[in-house]
């Protein structure tokens, strides 16, 4: 062994950065123009592209790396025997923000923080933290006080939006017309021709259209139907129960052809006929996990939502965010969280996404050069989503109406203009 001269480390050092100037001069020449009189501004050149591709790679874990940071910083001001008392604000944040998935954001930064800050302490002494979360056009702002006798101490954090931004052809718009409704919490309808199924948490109940005087006749089962006009209604026909086993949250899918149907629960698939009516037999699942609600699909990782459009993925994944992928199942970008997302075709420019952006509002949205695109202005609707499923050429939308208690199934569709 022999021992390296701080002159012969010079030298290896400079043959290195001759040699990464070169490579990156040879992957940038288009950019830089001849590579023997600009290897310099080549070189600085491709390692600015390099950091600037990183960047936009890491920003879909800005705002966990943000809160983290932030929360560090509130630690640091409280004592080995101290813990956090938070009080979370949102300000600015209404139906009316330019961003309708500021709340979702709000959400899961408070509940970052919370988890960060969380301390095992068995006679803590509380220190009242002050959280607020606030929103400008382009950033989200991040302001925590910290709250003493003698002293306020201010710690300031913020996060770029991942706002989509409009899509060139930004002229759609949702409409929803209410199918029906009841007291017990619907999972999936489904309308062919004149009969209805719907499938709620005791199982499938098959309704047929007909005609009365005043736009409803109210069944056994206090169920109240409706359907557009004051001179229809729908008539129960059967109910065919089934055994689901009770999940918090609890989500179905309920796919019907020309005389069957399948419904899906989690750790259940049920199969069955309903034209004629019978029996459905049910089998352990695969479709949802079994237990919750989330989705398995092979190659995936646990999600709420799949949406596939071209050969683009669009994945609401269980961790709360959503990712874009390409066909080769390679991630590409990340969007706005969503809380639930579905494919619909439509006569505007090929088929789009119905997304629930927060807990209340449906946007919809385009991908244009493989990124999402907002398509058109949101909806809100009476009550929080509990479902949103494709159907037909548009989606199903279930709300928990507060008000009225009463579980609301709205046929969505997309309209070409506002």
């Amino acid at each position: 062994m022999f021992a390296v001269t701080k002159k012969r480390r010079w030298r290896i050092r400079r043959a290195r950065n001759a040699k990464a100037a070169s490579v990156t001069c040879e992957v940038f020449t288009p950019l830089c123009g001849v590579k023997s009189c600009f290897v310099i501004i080549c070189a600085v050149t491709g390692r600015i592209l390099i950091f600037l591709f990183a960047t936009m790679f890491a920003a879909g874990d800005a705002l966990d790396d943000t809160v983290g940071q932030w929360a560090k910083k509130i630690s640091a001001h409280l004592a080995a025997d101290e813990a956090a008392h938070v009080t979370w604000r949102d300000v600015g944040n209404n139906a009316a923000s330019a961003d309708a998935s500021a709340a979702l954001v709000s959400a899961r930064a408070k509940a970052l923080l919370l988890r960060a800050l969380q301390r095992r302490l068995r006679n803590p002494k509380p220190v009242e933290v002050i959280a607020t979360f606030s929103e400008s056009r382009t950033e989200y702002m991040l302001i925590a006080e910290v709250r003493r006798e003698n002293e306020n101490i201010v710690e300031i954090a913020s996060t770029p939006k991942l706002t989509a931004p409009l899509s060139p052809n930004a002229t759609l718009r949702l409409d929803r017309r209410l199918v029906w409704e009841q007291p017990s919490p619907i999972l999936d309808v489904t309308v062919i021709g004149d009969t209805m199924l719907v499938l709620d948490d005791s199982g499938i109940t098959i309704y047929s259209l007909g005609t009365g005087s005043n736009g409803g006749v109210t069944d056994a089962t206090g169920n109240q139907p409706r359907e557009g006009s004051a001179d229809t209604s729908w008539q129960k026909l059967q109910s065919i129960p089934l055994a689901i086993p009770p999940v918090r949250d609890l989500r179905g899918r309920l796919m019907v052809t020309a005389d069957s149907a399948v419904a899906e629960v989690p750790g259940l698939t049920c199969r069955g006929t309903w034209k004629p009516a019978s029996a459905f037999e049910c089998q352990p699942g695969k479709f949802f996990t079994a237990g919750r609600n989330t989705i398995e699909e092979a190659g995936w990782p646990l999600f709420f939502e799949h949406v596939q459009i071209g050969g683009d993925h669009i994945v609401v994944s269980a961790d709360g965010k959503t990712y874009l992928y390409d066909a080769d199942r390679k991630q590409i970008a990340t969007a706005d969280p969503w809380e639930d997302a579905a494919a619909v075709s439509t006569a505007c420019g090929g088929p789009k996404i119905i997304a629930q952006e927060s807990v209340n509002s449906l946007g919809i949205f385009d991908l244009v050069n493989h990124r999402v695109a907002r398509a058109g202005d949101s909806i809100e609707m009476e009550g929080p989503i509990t479902a949103l499923w494709p159907n037909g050429s548009g989606a199903i939308a279930v709300v928990r109406n507060k008000v009225a208690n009463q579980y609301e199934a709205f046929s969505i569709s997309v309209a070409c203009g506002r």
